[in-house]
């Protein structure tokens, strides 16, 4: 073989070897990230039946393995893709998934095209970029389409002679309303008699000048007066405000003597006979026997708290 043969069969070789090698490295750079990629999904929205202005909102899942982070510069951003075709809106979202990355992407397109037949528009795809150490790895994402619509026939049927394509508003119907104001009215009754009997209760005007309750304000009495802390001096308060409480609503002074005659008036306190005849009996102890120890012993502070309490409650229901 002649030597310049030889000396172009050996350059020939050198390009092929290059070459070889470089299918080799563009082969093996291609399925790096392809495991660095896993998948990318694009989700749309319904592909047909929208008009001017709509905004159309999709997703993209690129799911990546564990140490893949993408690059957020290679997202797109909020602006005018043509002349018909705006990203209004743009979020990323990013989850674990099954031991690698879940990146979502949320888009909004909003579309300008006014269209005058039904036609298909294409929404431009775009490539993400992935960093992985410092390797950088592509993740084309694919275009989509979706149907548009005109708002209006551009040359409708024509009609008889007067017709009119504009149509008049629809005349509004008419609704009874009756019988919600009824009902409104019935509720508003039972709210005022609501009101009225918890005015009664409460002595708001114009009940303000009904018959006042003695046992009430002596309860009050005499539960700051047994949380004091000082049981005796408390306990002494105690007796004292259910005694005046007593002789108010009796109208005279009321010893332990005169509780058959109190009960015969006010019947409404007849059923706690029991517990009168034993505060008589500690009163007695602490303000003429000075055992104000033995008077707790046989009716504590508990039970004398317990007793102006019901004497509250028989006295709400006395007439």
């Amino acid at each position: 073989m002649p030597k310049r043969s030889r000396v172009i069969f050996s350059k020939i070789e050198r390009v092929m070897n290059r070459l070889i090698a470089f299918v080799v490295v563009i082969g093996v750079m291609a399925a790096s990230a392809r495991a660095q990629v896993s998948a990318v999904t694009v989700l749309t929205p319904r592909l047909f039946g929208h008009f001017v202005g709509d905004v159309l909102t999709d997703e993209v899942d690129v799911r990546v393995v564990d140490g893949t982070e993408l690059d957020m510069a290679s997202v797109p951003q909020p602006g005018f893709l043509n002349q018909w075709l705006e990203l209004v809106g743009s979020r990323v979202d990013m989850v674990s998934d099954r031991g690698g990355k879940l990146y979502r992407l949320h888009l909004s397109y909003q579309t300008f095209y006014p269209a005058l037949d039904a036609r298909q528009l294409a929404v431009p795809g775009f490539t993400l970029t992935l960093k992985s150490g410092a390797h950088i790895y592509p993740a084309p994402v694919p275009a989509w389409s979706f149907g548009i619509s005109p708002l209006r026939e551009v040359l409708p049927p024509a009609r008889a002679s007067g017709g009119q394509y504009m149509q008049p508003n629809i005349v509004p119907a008419y609704y009874d309303t009756r019988d919600e104001a009824y009902r409104a009215l019935r509720l508003a009754g039972v709210g005022l008699i609501a009101l009225a009997l918890l005015a009664y209760h409460l002595a708001w005007w114009p009940f303000a000048r009904r018959r006042r309750r003695p046992f009430a304000r002596a309860a009050r009495v005499i539960r700051k007066a047994l949380a004091s802390g000082d049981m005796q001096s408390g306990y002494r308060e105690a007796l004292i405000a259910l005694h005046r409480a007593l002789d108010q609503t009796a109208g005279q002074s009321i010893l332990s003597a005169d509780a058959p005659e109190f009960f015969a008036q006010h019947p409404a306190f007849a059923r706690m006979q029991d517990e009168f005849t034993r505060f008589f009996a500690s009163s007695q102890s602490v303000f003429f026997g000075d055992n104000p120890a033995g008077a707790l012993a046989s009716f504590g502070s508990l039970d004398l708290r317990r007793f102006s309490e019901a004497l509250v409650v028989a006295e709400r229901s006395a007439p």
